[in-house]
């Protein structure tokens, strides 16, 4: 009789309240694919806000306990289902975000068309952080303006993983980019990204940011912090017809934009959602955008810093970690890649 074999994955016990209580580490069999599906052998999984999000019932799928938890990853295939092209199997593949399905576990079973196969030459936990902060930059900045090479844009947040993304790839475009952080020790990481014009967040941040600007105004302000009041100053900066477009929100709350800029000058508020476009685009596009972003990757346009690896073992390290205040990198999950398999 064939060997069963055991896999732990974290899981989701309750929504809401402290993860120390609400997260623990579970050991079952492997999990068997069904029609379309392939089972995956995870390498590496990044912990990011949009999972604490999950596990507290705040994010845009909800979910349904016992679940489990990450929501992007890198792996290799080493089981197809039926109806799946055997040629899978053997191959690493990125696990693209549906929060249908958790990518902190040693083994998994994902939709075919939620993955994307990729070359073996790149460093897995980078690759592990392309599917939602690296397709989050890069969307962004194709899909929201016409952008030609000397155009401005302003980015908030210009510190987190969307903007270790976007900065470097708005440079490697040729665009100017304005970039406000909440602290003066990460100004210096940020200029080191590419950053043109790095501003901290205070008292006058709109007229340091005109006055920086001098006559040039920005085609789109990326928001990230929820926060009216400094996007009522940064929207000054916005040219009349431009856009403020929303990629998260720390403080949980719908940024507003003052009437006058609204109405009288045409600025328009805008999202994004990576969850909203794996759904919505077909699988040609989603292979094109991420063999693309792999292959800027591979160029050294950008990176992502990584602060910290763990075992799944180590959870509550890694989870206490992750969201430790004043991180300099991304704490990732490395279930694969610690066993050498």
């Amino acid at each position: 009789m064939p060997k069963v074999h055991v896999m732990s994955e974290i899981i989701l016990s309750a929504v809401g309240g402290d993860l120390a209580q609400t997260v623990a580490l579970a050991h079952n069999p492997d999990p068997v694919p069904g029609a379309g599906d392939v089972l995956v052998e995870v390498e590496a999984a990044p912990i990011n806000p949009s999972d604490v999000l999950f596990a507290a019932g705040w994010f845009a799928v909800q979910p349904r306990v016992p679940s489990g938890l990450g929501g992007e990853g890198v792996g290799r295939v080493v089981q197809a289902g039926p109806g799946v092209d055997a040629a899978l199997v053997g191959r690493r593949v990125l696990l693209l975000p549906t929060f249908q399905y958790g990518t902190w576990a040693e083994r998994i079973v994902v939709p075919a068309e939620y993955v994307v196969p990729v070359p073996d030459d790149a460093d897995p936990p980078q690759l592990a952080m392309l599917p939602i902060n690296s397709a989050t930059a890069y969307l962004l900045l194709r899909d929201f303006a016409a952008f030609q090479p000397g155009d401005w844009i302003g980015m908030n947040l210009a510190n987190s993983a969307v903007g270790q993304n976007l900065i470097p790839l708005a440079k490697h475009a040729g665009l100017k980019v304005l970039a406000v952080v909440r602290r003066q020790e990460v100004a210096e990481q940020v200029e080191q990204l590419g950053a043109d014009l790095v501003l901290i967040d205070g008292d006058g941040l709109g007229d340091r940011a005109l006055e920086a600007l001098g006559q040039a105004r920005l085609r789109v302000l990326f928001e990230g912090t929820g926060d009216s009041a400094q996007v009522a100053e940064l929207v000054r900066t916005v040219e009349s017809g431009g856009s403020v477009v929303v990629f998260t929100s720390i403080t949980g709350q719908a940024p507003t934009l003052p009437l006058p800029d609204l109405m009288f000058r045409g600025v328009s508020l805008r999202a994004f959602l990576v969850l909203n476009w794996v759904r919505d685009a077909s699988r040609e596009e989603r292979e094109q955008v991420y063999s693309e972003l792999f292959d800027l990757l591979k160029q050294g346009v950008f990176s992502v810093a990584v602060e910290a690896t763990y075992s799944l073992e180590q959870f509550q390290d890694a989870l206490a970690h992750a969201q430790r205040p004043g991180r300099s990198g991304k704490v990732l999950f490395t279930p694969g890649l610690r066993s050498g398999r």
